[in-house]
Order: structure tokens, then sequence, then C-alpha cells
């Protein structure tokens, strides 16, 4: 079974290759998340838990819907996290999280994938996209292979300054960076709502035609990057940047 967790669509796509590659199910875990609960999973076999990187590990509000969860016992388990470099200590957090669920843990790999934090990064044009994603396929493929086969994933090593710093980021990261308060439509907006159809935590609602947003923000960025007339601005800091649309608008023209 896959468990993945996605704002703009690169764990979403990684997550549905893996699924077509294994004939496996795929689910969201959205729909827990946006109500703050965990699921019951009873079928035995293999768990691959897919998600971004934020702040070097994975997203607070998908390891609380793992924490939540319950698992068959023993389990073959393996994470697979997308970004668009390093995944820093993720490793840990999914071995944690894995053996406290009752797991049997088998790795965690990165997916290399597009950036979408527009705040504090330039998203890469349309070419260099498909050139991350394209060489994400064969590494994908593998995570495939493996899973298949019941193989531990390589173990990718943790430096030591990211197991001694990662636990003193995350707080400060939640508490001071990820909020919903910088973001704001602007003139551009034509009511047609997909931001709030894309979030992931059911945060945005249409109020007069535009978009306001709640307080369960995890700074996804698939409202800004997936608006389809870019009148998503997260204070001055996404102002004329290019968006990411996602792995699906690759395949426009």
């Amino acid at each position: 079974m896959i468990i993945y967790f996605s704002g703009t669509g690169n764990s979403r796509f990684v997550a549905e290759r893996l699924g077509a590659a294994l004939s496996d199910k795929v689910i969201d875990a959205s729909r827990f998340i946006q109500e703050e609960k965990g699921a019951v999973f009873t079928k035995s076999g293999t768990y691959i838990f897919i998600s971004p990187v934020y702040a070097a590990a994975p997203p607070v509000v998908f390891m609380d819907f793992i924490r939540r969860s319950r698992f068959p016992e023993g389990c073959p388990a393996y994470f697979v996290m997308t970004c668009a470099g390093d995944m820093g200590a993720a490793p840990l957090y999914c071995e944690k999280l894995a053996y406290k669920k009752g797991l049997h843990y088998l790795g965690t790999v990165r997916v290399v994938m597009p950036q979408n934090y527009l705040p504090f990064f330039r998203m890469g044009t349309k070419e260099e996209n498909r050139i991350k994603i394209e060489a994400a396929l064969p590494v994908i493929d593998r995570i495939a292979d493996a899973a298949r086969d019941g193989h531990s994933l390589p173990d990718p090593g943790t430096k030591i300054w990211e197991r001694l710093l990662t636990p003193l980021i995350l707080k400060p990261f939640y508490k001071f960076l990820v909020s919903a308060k910088a973001f704001f439509s602007t003139e551009k907006c034509i009511g047609c709502g997909k931001c709030a159809k894309v979030c992931p935590l059911n945060n945005i609602t249409l109020t007069e035609k535009r978009p306001v947003w709640g307080e369960r923000c995890t700074h996804c960025m698939a409202c800004i990057n997936l608006c389809p007339v870019n009148a998503v601005e997260y204070g001055r800091w996404t102002r004329r940047k290019v968006r990411y649309g996602g792995p699906e608008s690759l395949t426009k023209d």
C-alpha cells in the first residue's frame, strides 16, 4: 500500500508511478489529515510512505497522521522523500516512526524533484524541471524493484550536524515561519477556487469569490504555485517570481 502527502504534486507523482509499477493501492493522506485523525489499515504487505521534506524532516502533519494511524504489526515499510536537494535528517524521523508503529523499517530514499518553495528559492524553468523529473524516473523504478523484492534501501547516512540541529530547527520553523498570514490574492484573481481545491489541509475558503486563508497552513505552496492566473502572493517574497505548476504542467505547452 502506498500512502502519500503532497502539495504541488511532486510526491503524488512519485506515489502514482510506484502504484502503477507495483499494481498497488495509492492513498492520499490529506483526507485524513484535514480531519486531524488517523486511519486503521488492516491489509498486510508492504507499506510505502511518500512525502516532501520540510526543514530537513517529513512534514509534521504527515508524521502526526502516521502516529495516529494503525498498521498490521511487522509489515515492511519504506519511506520516500521528495526534495529539491538534500533530505537532511528525514531518515532518522522515518525510522523512529516505523519503530513506534511496529513496522519493519527497510529504509528511506530521496527522489529529487523540482523546487516548489517559492518564497525563498528560484523555481526552475520548464526545461530544467523536465530534466529533473526525467532523472527521477529511474530512481523511482529502483524503489519499485526494491519493494517488489523486499530488499532494504541503501542507508543514505545522516550528517552529525543534521542529527543535532534538525530538532532545534523544526520548532522555530513551524512557530515563526509556517503561517498563512502573508498569503493574499491580487486583483488578477478570477474567483475560480482552485487554491481552495488544491489545499491539502482544506485551509482556504472563498468569500465573495476571493480566497481567505485559515490557520492550518503547512507551507506546501500548492495555492500559490497552482493558481492558473498567478494571483496568489506571499508577502513581498514572491512578486514577479516564476511559479512551479507541478509535474502535470510540464506536459502542457
